[in-house]
C-alpha cells in the first residue's frame, strides 16, 4: 500500500526498497562533510563565548576577593552515525490469506559529542598565574595589540615610574594613582601610531661580562664552535688576546630617524631617564640577570626596564575596572579602600577608557559577554571596543603563560548522547 492507501505492485515496492538500500551508502558519505559544515563553526563560537565568560567571571570574583577557578576544555570529540535498513516480504504465506507484498524500512541519524573537562589546579595553575610575563611578550604589538593597553595592564612600573601597583592586590589598604604612567605610555602610543617607533629583535654582546683575556693561540676551532653553540663569541682584545663574550637576542625599541629629536621622544627620554637622541633603546625585564647592577641613572641610560606583572596581578588589576553594586559596598560584601576624602575610592578610574565592566539586576540584552554573580549580571557592552580588546590581550597573555607539562588535575569526560 502506498501513502494514499492504494495497492502497490510487488515489483514497484521491491524497486523502492532496492533504491533505499543503494542510497544508504551514498547518504553516509554525505553526512560527514555536512556534519563538519553545520557543527564546526558552532563549536568554535561556543568555545570562544564560554572562554570569555569564564575569564570575565574570574575577574569579577577577584574584585570580590574570591578565588578564581579555571576549567579547560582540551578535547571535543563528536561522532556522527547514519544507519538504515529495509525488508521485503512477498509471495504466499506470511500469515496472509493470499499473495503478500509487504515492505519495511527505517533511517536514523546520531550525533554523540564527548567533552573532556580539565580543572586546572596545583603547580600547573600556580605557575601560569604567578610567573611574571616576559618582556618579549610586547613583540605582539607588531601583530596589532594595543601598546597602551598592553603596558597599562602588564607592567607595574617602567624605569621606576609606577603604574598604580596597589591595584594589583586583592584588598588594597590605600588608594593609588597612575597619571604620570598613563601620560608617558600615551606618548609612546602616539609615536607608535605615527610609525615613529617599532619593537624589533636584535643581537647584543654583553662586553661588561666578558671573560678574562685568553691567548689567541690557545683557542682552537672546536672552542669557537662550542662557544657559538652556547651563544658566545670570541672577540679580539689586543693583538694577541681574545675575550669570550655572551651574545643574546634582545628586544629593542627602534626610533625612526625623523623622530629621534621630536618633542614627544625627548619627553619620553626625560621621564624614563634615558639618554636622548639615540636611535634605539634596549627593552628588558627587571628580572633579567643584569637588572640589579644596571638601574636607570639620572644621567641617562640606553635601557628601558619593565617591572612586569604576573597573570594573577594582571587579572586583579583588570578587576579594578568592575563597577560594583552600591548595596555590596554598603554591606561590605566587596572590598573597599578609603580615598583621600574618606569615601570609598573609585578604582575604576585606574582602568578608565580601557576596561570597564557594568552591572545590572536583569540579564543585559546587548552585551558582548555577560556572567551572573552574587545576584547581579556583570557584562561588557557590545559597543565597548576597548574593553573587548583588553579582554583579548589578557587571553593572549594567559595562553603564552600556560605550562607545557601534562595536566595535573583529573580529566572529566562527559559523553552526551543525542539524536
Amino acid at each position: 500500500m502506498d501513502d494514499r492507501g492504494r495497492r502497490v505492485a510487488p515489483g514497484r515496492l521491491v524497486g523502492r526498497i532496492l533504491i533505499l538500500g543503494l542510497a544508504l551508502p551514498c547518504l553516509g558519505g554525505c553526512v560527514g562533510p555536512k556534519a563538519v559544515r553545520y557543527t564546526r563553526m558552532k563549536y568554535n563560537e561556543v568555545v570562544r563565548d564560554t572562554n570569555d565568560q569564564q575569564l570575565l567571571l574570574n575577574i569579577v570574583r577577584l574584585r570580590y576577593a574570591d578565588s578564581p577557578v579555571f576549567i579547560d576544555l582540551p578535547n571535543i570529540t563528536s561522532q556522527f552515525e547514519v544507519a538504515g535498513r529495509g525488508n521485503y516480504f512477498g509471495g504466499y504465506g506470511n500469515q496472509t490469506p493470499g499473495p503478500a507484498s509487504l515492505g519495511l524500512g527505517d533511517l536514523s541519524f546520531r550525533d554523540t559529542p564527548t567533552l573532556s573537562y580539565h580543572p586546572r589546579e596545583g603547580r600547573e595553575i600556580a605557575k601560569a598565574l604567578l610567573t611574571p610575563v616576559s618582556a618579549d611578550l610586547f613583540i605582539v604589538v607588531n601583530a596589532g595589540a594595543n601598546l597602551q593597553q598592553l603596558l597599562l595592564f602588564s607592567v607595574n612600573d617602567i624605569n621606576d615610574i609606577p603604574n598604580a601597583p596597589r591595584a594589583t592586590t586583592l584588598v588594597p589598604r590605600a588608594s593609588d594613582d597612575n597619571s604620570e604612567f598613563l601620560h608617558v605610555i600615551k606618548l609612546l602610543t602616539s609615536l607608535r601610531d605615527r610609525e615613529a617607533t617599532e619593537l624589533a629583535y636584535g643581537t647584543d654582546e654583553d662586553l661588561d661580562s666578558a671573560s678574562e683575556p685568553i691567548p689567541r693561540g690557545s683557542v682552537k676551532a672546536r672552542d669557537v664552535l662550542n662557544a657559538a653553540r652556547d651563544g658566545y663569541v670570541y672577540r679580539a682584545s689586543g693583538e694577541s688576546q681574545v675575550r669570550l663574550v655572551k651574545r643574546e637576542k634582545v628586544l629593542y625599541l627602534r626610533i625612526n630617524p625623523g623622530f629621534v629629536d621630536s618633542p614627544e621622544m625627548l619627553e619620553v627620554a626625560r621621564l624614563f631617564r634615558l639618554r636622548p637622541g639615540l636611535s634605539k633603546y634596549r627593552v628588558r625585564s627587571e628580572l633579567a640577570e643584569e637588572a640589579n647592577q644596571k638601574h636607570p641613572s639620572p644621567l641617562g641610560s640606553d635601557t628601558i626596564y619593565l617591572n612586569t606583572r604576573s597573570i594573577l596581578q594582571i587579572m586583579t588589576f583588570f578587576s579594578k575596572g568592575v563597577c560594583v553594586p552600591e548595596e555590596h559596598v554598603i554591606s561590605g560584601v566587596v572590598p573597599t579602600t578609603p580615598g583621600p576624602d574618606g569615601r570609598p575610592f573609585d578604582w575604576t578610574r585606574i582602568t578608565a577608557g580601557n576596561f570597564v565592566v557594568h552591572h545590572q539586576k536583569h540579564r543585559p540584552r546587548d552585551a558582548e559577554v555577560a556572567v551572573q554573580y552574587r545576584g547581579y549580571w556583570f557584562y561588557i557592552a557590545s559597543n565597548d571596543v576597548n574593553s573587548r580588546a583588553a579582554l583579548s590581550i589578557l587571553e593572549i597573555e594567559f595562553a603564552l603563560q600556560e605550562s607545557d607539562g601534562k595536566p595535573a588535575g583529573p580529566l572529566l569526560t562527559l559523553p552526551i548522547g543525542g539524536r
